[in-house]
């Protein structure tokens, strides 16, 4: 299969992925560049930062149009991820290509158990009170810029989970909230990792192209599931490809 159109492919996951699960889709396409888009392992982590500001600023729109995203939460995030991204961006110079695939791996593995737990855990008709307090806030913002920076991940994956979990956000409310921020944190991962090198340009575009329109097809699919199915699927995928992907690091 020609690389152009295996690209395309790629920016097609990028998009679904980020609108429907709010995590910028960067974790999907790593692996799949690495395995069979053709790029190296620093390349693999950096191309689909610039693709997935795009995809999910039109993801988030989807969302916005049906007012679930808390821009309150999202600025508080913003206020240490910002910065922590920007370190730990710079930091992925020092570390091996192959150590960051697998950390990227076993970051996978664990959020996919985490959704298939919670999946049949939740219950649609169980409202909580949400936990706003800055703090929290301020300390899923670090965490998620750690992960963004080092793995070039977007950080919805750290995010959504916390969101739910830790400010008892309803999923769907995560999920925007969630992309809105991936928006951001993608512009200076972006910047740090092309300075070192990290992007082949002409992969991202092709990647920012085909992934726009699916991730509105992706957050239009997700206001149409219940949450426990939304939660398995991605749990389910997430853990079959983290799988499939630490098998071929192993393997090489």
């Amino acid at each position: 299969m020609p690389l152009t159109l295996v690209h395309i492919l790629i920016g097609i996951s990028i998009g679904l992925s980020s609108g429907l699960f709010g995590i910028g889709g960067a974790l999907v396409s790593t692996p799949l560049l690495k395995i069979f888009g053709g790029l190296s392992a620093l390349l693999a982590l950096g191309s689909p930062l610039p693709a997935s500001i795009p995809s999910a600023i039109s993801g988030s729109y989807a969302y916005y149009k049906h007012q679930l995203i808390d821009l309150r939460v999202a600025g508080w995030v913003l206020v240490s991820a910002i910065p922590a991204n920007i370190v730990f961006s710079y930091s992925s110079r020092y570390v091996q290509g192959d150590v960051l695939m697998i950390c990227t791996a076993a970051v996978m593995m664990y959020v996919a158990g985490t959704f298939v737990v919670r999946a049949w855990l939740l219950k649609e008709d169980v409202v909580h009170p949400m936990r706003t307090g800055v703090l929290p806030l301020l300390s899923v913002g670090l965490i998620t810029g750690l992960f963004s920076g080092l793995l070039a991940i977007g950080g919805g994956i750290v995010m959504v989970p916390t969101f739910v979990r830790i400010i008892r956000m309803p999923l769907k409310n995560a999920l925007a909230t969630s992309l809105l921020c991936v928006a951001a944190l993608a512009l200076p991962g972006t910047i740090v990792h092309a300075a070192l090198g990290h992007v082949d340009w002409t992969v991202s575009l092709i990647l920012a192209l085909s992934s726009i329109p699916f991730s509105i097809v992706g957050a239009r699919l997700a206001l149409r599931l219940r949450n426990e199915h939304l939660e398995r699927i991605y749990g389910a995928f997430m853990l079959s490809f983290a799988l499939y992907f630490l098998w071929t690091i192993v393997r090489s």
